[in-house]
């Protein structure tokens, strides 16, 4: 697997397709703290949302980073195209993990809140960081060619999904009550948002709840999209 991720690693690198998603987020985090002081919560509920976007982009650019005639290449020597997926996965959301810490300790390393951020705070921002990029992760993987052949297409309902999952709670709160059940298929990152607007009111073990929703979500994402790609393999063998 090591040597699996080295080798997207080299080949993401040597496209130059990481640079403007990875220039735009780390300006814009920039900017955004450029004029402090800034809200604690509210300033890392942005900085998630942010990276949400463009951990979504980066995944969107790794699953489609090889050819067909090359991707038949790699999987004669990983030999299943699970590994091959799962890798493609793992590295898109390792790839994020520098952006997360960024996003994290950089204001609150140079005091740029009006106020510090305890060390709770801090944690549990970090692990919404994470969990945020590992669910764009798991949501984008389904808009690559090998559900939608339309580049265009992928995009534009890429783009529908991220503005859903912004608006999940207030779609839900729309929708009649048989089918309210239907909002929460909507990918939970909205949990982590409203949390983090409402901090100081929210208990400590409800804090934790949408780690473990996005979490979940992500894992039944990810075998769902995994059994269906390795069945479509076969299918066609």
């Amino acid at each position: 697997m090591i040597a699996l991720l080295s080798y997207i690693h080299t080949c993401f690198i040597r496209s130059y397709r990481f640079g403007p998603p990875s220039l735009v987020f780390i300006a814009g985090i920039i900017f955004v703290y450029s004029v402090k002081p800034n809200p604690v919560m509210e300033s890392y509920a942005f900085s998630v949302s942010f990276l949400f976007v463009i951990s979504s982009a980066i995944s969107y650019v790794i699953m489609e980073l090889e050819s067909n005639h090359q991707e038949a290449i790699t999987m004669t020597h990983t030999r299943s195209i699970v590994v091959l997926y799962v890798a493609k996965l793992l590295y898109s959301w390792l790839f994020t993990v520098p952006f997360a810490l960024l996003a994290v300790v950089y204001p609150a390393a140079l005091q740029l809140f009006d106020r510090n951020p305890t060390v709770e705070e801090i944690v549990l921002v970090l692990l919404y960081h994470l969990t945020a990029a590992w669910l764009a992760v798991t949501v984008t993987c389904w808009f690559s060619s090998k559900f939608i052949r339309s580049r265009l297409t992928s995009f534009l309902l890429l783009s529908l999904l991220i503005v859903l999952t912004f608006s999940a709670r207030p779609i839900i709160d729309l929708l009649p009550g048989p089918l309210k059940a239907a909002g929460y298929l909507l990918p939970p990152l909205e949990r982590s948002l409203y949390v983090l607007f409402h901090y100081e009111a929210t208990e400590l073990a409800v804090k934790w709840l949408p780690i473990g929703a996005i979490l979940l979500y992500g894992m039944l994402s990810t075998a769902l999209y995994l059994y269906i790609v390795n069945k479509r393999k076969l299918d066609a063998v």
